[in-house]
């Protein structure tokens, strides 16, 4: 079904309808219904995830490192020389120990270089080595087709308004970005 829908309560019943049905059933008391936002949030990620996942693995990649790549390739498009490892960590959501790891990885991988960050003596710049940023050229075109048509059985204006909506959300939880 690729038809657009426009604010359109349907008929259809998806998995987390059943999980708010059994929970009136079973805890009547409870007002399970912040599932209908929550729950399809989660369940949303999760599929998400998983189809984008298999989508990289077929170039060898796993999010992870996707995720890191891409943060770096968007840092160094804007003119940066490179990203301090403070910028990826508030970026790619890991602990310093998580990114840490990742980063050597990237490196074993021949991902990214680390170099002396000119401005500060004791810290890094992580930039892309020739195959890091060729390996983000071949694959981002085909990840943002997926990501499209993730979304694809919405029209416009409910992606406008679905942004909006999980923007306030997400502002609501981390706090807005300083411009």
């Amino acid at each position: 079904m690729n038809r657009h829908m426009t604010d359109v309560k349907t008929d259809l019943r998806d998995s987390i309808d059943e999980i708010v049905a059994g929970w009136d059933v079973c805890r009547p008391d409870l007002d399970a219904h912040h599932l209908e936002t929550v729950g399809r949030i989660v369940r949303l990620s999760l599929l998400m995830r998983d189809r984008i996942e298999k989508a990289l693995a077929e170039h060898g990649l796993a999010w992870d490192m996707f995720d890191l790549l891409l943060t770096v390739y968007r840092w160094e498009g804007t003119g940066s020389p490179g990203v301090r490892p403070t910028d990826l960590y508030s970026e790619c959501l890991l602990s310093s120990g998580g990114l840490t790891a990742r980063l050597r990885r990237a490196e074993e991988e021949g991902y990214i270089l680390r170099r002396r960050d000119p401005s500060d003596g004791r810290g890094a710049r992580i930039t892309l080595t020739a195959k890091g940023r060729n390996t983000v050229k071949k694959v981002v075109p085909g990840h943002f087709a997926m990501s499209h048509q993730l979304v694809g059985v919405l029209g416009q204006g409910d992606k406008d308004r679905l942004a909006d909506l999980l923007q306030r959300l997400v502002i609501s939880l981390e706090g807005p970005r300083a411009d």
